[in-house]
């Protein structure tokens, strides 16, 4: 009841999409152009809006930690810059401004997922091109165009592990950017879609309102927008994987310290696993041995032929 409760309140809140600002900026111009003409108008559901508002305290926390580290934050909050880039101008709000090693830089926090931390750390602005848009747009705003770079702190929502790279100013990336962003606000210009799928593609929230006519040109197949089970089955699946690298190398490292013995304790500060070598006899029916003993046609009067309906979920990139 509580919980249907939340998700209606969330739910029935009205959505009203905004004008252009920084994050509706993408290197993709096309995906610009659709954000400015509100031609794939994205409308959170319940459960996207309770995750904006888990992000907002995640990154509150963000600050509070580094702060407790000892940096010296400014422009946070409810009193961050408001940025003005190109001719436009587009407005933007970094998170604020960090003095490290006696220099001030941007800061940008993030609250990550396991799948959005991880491939982070193992691709950096591979995986999240959004995120270097829309820091080198900061670092190209008349306000911050004295800045040097920008610290970008993530941190893994469930372990609060942290992570952080530094991103170093390029004009000769944001430039294109901002220029192809002009000629679709002030100059109206219609841009196309791209012919065929791009790198950016693969993480944008546009990818279905895109491609989906490429998708369903083919009896049989559909396509629908149905994200919260989108999420929950890539989120699984990343933990399916992961667990399975996982298991498959701490047994590595578990029979190694086995070796000889029966039975082994290990242990961390809050668990202990036993370890216990197991011999088991199993039997079963080899085909080769059926058809050499009795022959193949006996083999085909045994089998039998079972129709099993399943269902098989991929990753269209």
């Amino acid at each position: 009841m509580l919980a249907q409760a939340v998700l209606a309140h969330y739910g029935s809140r009205e959505w009203r999409p905004g004008r252009l600002t920084v994050t509706g900026i993408s290197p993709c111009p096309y995906a610009t152009y659709l954000h400015y003409n509100h031609l794939d108008p994205d409308t959170p559901d319940a459960l996207a809006r309770l995750r904006m508002k888990n992000g907002n305290w995640q990154e509150k926390e963000i600050l509070e930690d580094l702060r407790s580290a000892g940096f010296q934050i400014r422009f946070t909050g409810k009193f961050q810059l408001v940025l003005h880039i190109g001719q436009v101008p587009i407005t933007g709000r970094p998170d604020g401004l960090i003095t490290v090693n006696s220099r001030e830089d941007v800061l940008s926090i993030k609250a990550m997922s396991l799948d959005r931390f991880t491939k982070f750390k193992q691709k950096g602005f591979e995986a999240e091109p959004r995120i270097k848009c829309q820091e080198q747009l900061y670092l190209a705003s008349e306000e911050l165009k004295d800045r040097a770079g920008c610290w970008i702190y993530a941190k893994h929502k469930d372990s609060c592990r942290p992570y952080d790279i530094f991103e170093e100013k390029d004009l000769s990336y944001s430039r294109p950017i901002i220029e192809a962003t002009e000629s679709i606000v002030l100059g109206k210009e219609e841009v196309k879609r791209p012919s065929e799928p791009i790198p950016l593609c693969s993480s944008c929230r546009h990818r279905l309102f895109c491609w989906k006519q490429e998708l369903v040109n083919t009896s049989g197949i559909a396509a629908i927008s149905l994200p919260e089970a989108v999420r929950m089955w890539l989120e699984g699946q990343f933990h399916l994987d992961l667990g399975k690298t996982l298991n498959g190398d701490a047994r590595v490292l578990l029979k190694q310290a086995l070796g000889d013995s029966e039975i082994l304790y290990a242990e961390d500060a809050e668990v202990i696993l036993s370890v216990r070598k197991v011999l088991q006899r199993r039997s079963g029916i080899s085909m080769p041995k059926f058809i050499e003993e009795f022959g193949p046609e006996a083999l085909s009067k045994v089998l039998e032929e079972k129709i099993v309906e399943q269902m098989r979920i991929l990753r269209v990139e």
